[in-house]
């Protein structure tokens, strides 16, 4: 896939001004810079939810998109198991009791989001994005904006390990300002400095 000659203005700041940049068509990339750069607009550029000024993501044509935002956004009349099942089809509903299990919420799925923690709320928001990505398997995308934000270290090794899994032979992009988190997870690192964007260095851990 490819950003080809992209210019993002977002809130009055130019976030990318004639970015062009190849990518793999499958792996875990990681968008690593520090806050403010504008690595979350690019997300949301990738998936069609920010329009940018001028140029074009190719590849993604056709694609469905599972997202982990960096709030949870969850409804919180919903248990867990319904929030997450909100992204499902009738017929795929056991696939929030299985994500919820696989995540450490087995016996959670009947709590509403007040009654769990935050690090179990964040896993509720991963479930839902891993469990649609199943759904439609083949078809998806993934996008992560700090998935492991407020997990206790020993938590988020075993979610990055979840994660790891569900998604491999899949095209993924992650967010993270922890280098090690980057290099556990990551088959290409992307390091920006910014705004505008610029690509400081790729490093490719595949080879």
């Amino acid at each position: 896939m490819k950003l080809e000659h992209l210019t993002v203005n977002y809130d009055g700041l130019t976030v990318a001004q004639d970015l062009t940049l190849e990518l793999p068509d499958r792996g875990m990339i990681c968008f690593f810079a520090p806050s403010g750069t504008g690595k979350t607009t690019l997300l949301n550029v990738l998936c069609g939810l920010h329009k940018p000024q001028s140029g074009q993501v190719l590849g993604l044509e056709g694609k469905r998109f599972a997202f982990v935002f960096q709030e949870d956004r969850l409804i919180p009349e919903l248990s867990a198991r319904d929030n997450v099942g909100l992204v499902l089809e009738k017929n795929r509903q056991e696939l929030a009791e299985t994500f919820l299990t696989r995540l450490g919420l087995g016996g959670w799925e009947k709590a509403y989001p007040d009654e769990l923690s935050g690090g179990m709320q964040r896993r509720v928001a991963i479930a839902r994005a891993l469990a649609y990505g199943e759904q439609h398997r083949g078809e998806v995308v993934y996008l992560f904006d700090e998935p492991l934000k407020g997990l206790d270290e020993q938590t988020a090794g075993e979610v990055l390990e979840v994660i790891r899994t569900q998604t491999a032979g899949s095209l993924s992009f992650f967010i993270t300002h922890d280098r090690e988190e980057a290099q556990r997870l990551s088959d290409v690192i992307v390091c920006f400095a910014g705004p505008p964007l610029q690509v400081t260095q790729v490093i490719d851990n595949r080879k």
